[in-house]
């Protein structure tokens, strides 16, 4: 076909002058100016995106069209020209690759493209010992794929992939949504390589995102190095081709008409420096024209944003990966405290009693009355909000179920509703980013879909019998003090944490205690809930008289014997009261608790001074030391016996009670508890705002490349891998998907590996060294599931990844330091856990004796890879695309290890075995033997 171009006539149809242009630009490129002059022609003819590109499907076909029969039989059954470069311009690259004969190839998207470079490569340098193609790629399971069929033909040491999600950034002043690739990411990934030949292939984003490409490597690529960018004919890769062209980024040769066109260009041999006086004076004239568009320029959705917003951002991303990026701008926006508000009931008794004292107390302001109410310090009173506030956070009480007060608030609001849609109205503006449920009677479906929509997280508390109309699954997070519990949630795939409830010294400073003027006690509940605890205490009434106040004691009768000691209620203050005026009190647990210790008594009665004589359970010794603290006893005979003998000891009936106040004022305060809390939900809540963002871990790529070598072979380089500053996110994103799956009820193995094999030797408050800490997400771990407190300490030679675990972790303590030069006393930790840190270390044995040094009483050397038939093997692999060394270790000379330096072999856990192969991963506790102590 030809084009009568001699009057200039265009009133022709388009996709003749379409094929017109493939004739005439098929081997020469057409100049980008033509290419722009032609799109704004036919646009005058028909108003729509991407007029050049060819007609949809007429770029497909199948990898048996290709002429390279090793392409071929590769890419046989492929489909090419959809979303992969298509046949013709395979073709075109093949032969490019041969003639210009490129050092090394850098590519933006993996994929087809990356086995057509790897291949041409391949045949350049058949023996290359080091990468010659490296790809940039956004999606992971592209990457699974690229790398399973790399290594299906034998292709795969031609390649290195680097995985970059996208995210907003900002380069030389313009804003854009490009791959999140700092500068010290992108060195360590292309090492000393100098790119000579670059593609654009991806990522695969919105109109005109891939204007970030060219801008994040162009330091790293080499002058006059070649640039194709594929989908060149399509509108959005015109006007960034035109923007590069215009601000001196790109000397463009034009678009081949090939396929989907092929933008062609190349590095000047005089770039523009980011910082020289032209490309600020460029950057300068874009800023000021922005908006004014020739005739030939097409659009571009790209800002110029102003320089102190540039230069912020760099500092926020100045040696971080892409999952590092967003947490450290996400930490940086937020200036605000966050904000959690308390849905509290309070029983109907007290609401009435309180009320009927004053009678004016309906008609006084919401304030007035929630502050009468939250002053007596019923229940748990304001205790976890004010403890919140201690811990940096804004928290807020709802007492849902209180009418008048409720009422009072949508007057002065002028919001009509009554009951739980006034509450609702008050979540609206509040706003919180958690809302906690301290009575799940509230969360129906229809209640819990109304906040749900208002807020981020959604807590639960529970410590008494679950109602059956509740659906849990509804809540984002449960806490209980019932260890029991804790484990069906977590059974349901719900993120249940155990938390013991606590006491407030505030009630202490209301009544200072003068004398004890009641010998025994008992302050509390007796309803249906409380069978046993009601048919024991009149039992033991018939051994041991005591007084009792209390609520609910309906199922008592006229004849009982703790209805004629019954004296009355006792709400809040009068409560304290009576328990600060009790020599001892008494107390017994709620059928549900079963064999655990959990109640408010135990903290509110030693608290106030009191000798508690408790029901036993097994967990009780967590709490407070029994025999010393507090009393526990395991029949009436046996609580009957107790009573009588404290009462005739009074001396040290007194010692008891003051430890065990001491106890609870040092450890089971709600500032305690709630430090606790504010640090679960700050993780949860980062967790939800970064999920978006954090990359899906690529799991063929984290340990990978195995070889064996000799110990004379390994380098200096080797050693340091785990200080490379690629490793931090990349590592973290791994552990966000192990930790979603903790969460979720589906622990990771090697969690639960090493959470069994500390069990039986930590107690609450154990001080805990972990040497190759990492990012520090143990020490999340082992308090999530050990479901106690840890005293924990962390170390790594690597400064990023201690960095990163100061970002995630501040409450623990994070050193840098050699595992073979430990900054610490003698005995200074209860446990050193070696983790998984032997295997990289062949001066192993140094290792061991300075952990031997500061372990006081256990080392567990976790995930630890041994043989039992042969010696001890050195290989050379990649983690995280990082050359590294790793052991595996014969197991009888690792032990030998131990036992030298004076520790003795108590378990091992082998969780993984290949006996064929003799490759076993065990992890071992041993304790310092009684001579080396």
């Amino acid at each position: 076909m030809t084009i009568d171009m001699s009057q200039g006539n265009f009133t022709r149809n388009i996709p003749e002058i379409i094929e017109g242009a493939v004739k005439a630009f098929h081997e020469t490129p057409m100049p980008l100016s033509a290419c722009l002059k032609l799109r704004r022609l036919l646009s005058e003819q028909q108003s729509c995106p991407d007029l050049l590109m060819p007609i949809p499907g007429k770029t497909i076909g199948l990898g048996e069209q290709l002429t390279s029969q090793k392409l071929q039989s590769i890419l046989k059954g492929i489909r090419l020209g959809e979303w992969s470069l298509d046949v013709e311009t395979i073709e075109f690259l093949f032969v490019d690759i041969a003639k210009r004969q490129p050092k090394a190839i850098l590519e933006f998207g993996s994929g087809v493209s990356t086995i057509v470079l790897a291949q041409a490569m391949a045949a350049l340098y058949p023996t290359a010992s080091s990468p010659v193609v490296y790809s940039i790629e956004q999606d992971v399971s592209h990457i699974n794929n690229t790398i399973e069929l790399l290594e299906k033909y034998q292709l795969a040491k031609f390649v290195k992939i680097f995985h970059a999600p996208l995210g907003l950034q900002v380069l030389d002043q313009i804003s854009t949504n490009c791959c999140l690739l700092p500068m010290s990411e992108l060195q360590s990934f292309l090492g000393n390589i100098q790119i000579d030949f670059l593609l654009i292939d991806g990522p695969a984003a919105n109109y005109g995102e891939r204007i970030g490409t060219l801008l994040l490597v162009q330091s790293l690529l080499k002058p006059g190095a070649v640039v194709y960018m594929d989908d060149g004919l399509r509108d959005s890769e015109l006007a960034i081709t035109e923007w590069w062209s215009r601000y001196g980024y790109l000397e463009v040769e034009g678009i081949l008409w090939i396929g989907k066109g092929l933008m062609v260009g190349r590095i000047p041999h005089q770039p523009l420096t980011q910082y020289s006086y032209a490309r600020e004076f460029l950057t300068w004239i874009g800023r000021e024209s922005q908006g004014e568009q020739s005739n030939d320029l097409l659009s571009l959705p790209t800002q110029f944003v102003s320089q102190y917003i540039n230069e912020n951002y760099v500092e926020n991303v100045k040696g971080h990966t892409g999952v590092q990026v967003e947490n450290q701008i996400i930490r940086s926006s937020r200036n605000t405290k966050a904000r959690c508000v308390f849905l509290n009931t309070y029983y109907p008794g007290f609401l009435e009693a309180h009320y009927s004292k004053a009678l004016d107390l309906h008609s006084r302001s919401y304030q007035a009355q929630k502050d009468s109410l939250q002053t007596e310090y019923f229940g748990d009173s304001n205790f976890y909000s004010h403890a919140l506030i201690q811990s940096g956070w804004e928290a807020h009480d709802l007492i849902v179920n209180c009418a008048s007060l409720q009422q009072a608030w949508a007057l002065e609001k002028n919001i009509a509703g009554q009951g739980l849609e006034i509450a609702v109205e008050q979540i609206k503006e509040i706003a919180p980013d958690v809302i906690y449920l301290q009575d799940l009677n509230l969360a129906t479906s229809a209640f819990i879909s109304a906040i749900r929509p208002l807020t981020k997280l959604i807590v639960g508390q529970i410590a008494s019998k679950v109602p059956s109309q509740i659906d849990l699954k509804q809540f984002d997070i449960l806490f209980s003090s019932f260890p029991h519990f804790v484990n069906e949630f977590r059974k349901m795939g719900i993120s249940a944490y155990y938390q013991p409830l606590a006491f407030d010294p505030r009630v202490i400073q209301e009544h200072m205690q003068t004398k004890r003027t009641h010998d025994v006690t008992f302050v509390g509940s007796i309803s249906a809930d409380h069978s046993r605890r009601m048919e024991f205490l009149e039992q033991l009434q018939g051994a041991v008289a005591f007084k009792c106040w209390g609520y609910q004691m309906s199922p008592l009768t006229p004849d009982s014997r703790m209805y004629r000691q019954y004296c009355g209620e006792a709400w809040g203050k009068e409560m304290f009261a009576l328990l600060q005026d009790s020599f001892i009190t008494l107390n017994y647990h709620v059928d549900v608790a079963e064999n655990y210790a959990n109640n408010m008594r135990l903290f509110e009665a030693t608290g106030c001074g009191a000798l508690l004589i408790t029901d036993y359970k097994e967990n009780l010794q967590d709490l407070f030391d029994v025999g010393r603290e507090v009393v526990a006893y395991r029949s009436i005979e046996e609580g009957a016996e107790l009573i009588r003998f404290y009462l005739h000891h009074q001396d040290e009936a007194k010692r008891i009670a003051q430890a065990g106040q001491a106890r609870t004022l040092r450890d089971h305060t709600y500032s305690i508890r709630m430090a606790q809390t504010a640090e679960i939900l700050d993780r949860h809540l980062r967790y939800q705002r970064e999920s978006a963002d954090l990359s899906s871990s690529d799991l063929s790529r984290i340990s990978y490349g195995y070889e064996t070598i000799e110990n004379s072979q390994i380098t200096v380089s080797m050693k340091n891998a785990w200080k490379d500053q690629s490793i931090p996110g990349k590592q973290r994103a791994l552990v966000q998907t192990e930790l979603r799956a903790m969460y979720s009820g589906r622990s990771p193995l090697v969690f639960d590996v090493l959470a069994d094999c500390l069990r039986p030797y930590v107690i609450s408050n154990s001080s805990i060294l972990e040497i190759g800490c990492a990012s520090g997400y143990y020490y999340e771990v082992l308090e999530y599931l050990l479901k106690k407190r840890i005293s924990y300490t962390g170390v790594d030679y690597s400064d990023p990844l201690i960095l990163m675990a100061k970002d995630y972790y501040p409450s623990a303590d994070f050193y840098v330091a050699d595992g073979a030069c430990l900054p610490f006393e003698d005995n200074q930790f209860h446990v050193a856990i070696s983790s998984c840190i032997l295997l990289h270390v062949p001066e192993y044995y140094e290792h061991i004796r300075e952990t031997a040094r500061v372990a006081q009483n256990f080392i567990v050397v976790h995930r630890t890879p041994v043989c039992k038939q042969h010696p001890t093997q050195y290989f050379r692999k990649y983690a995280y695309g990082v050359e590294t060394v790793e052991l595996r270790f014969n197991e009888k000379k690792i032990l030998e290890e131990f036992f030298d330096v004076g520790f003795s072999l108590i378990h091992a856990l082998e969780y993984a075995s290949v006996p064929d192969s003799d490759h076993y991963d065990v992890t071992y506790v041993f304790r310092k033997t009684p001579q080396s102590i």
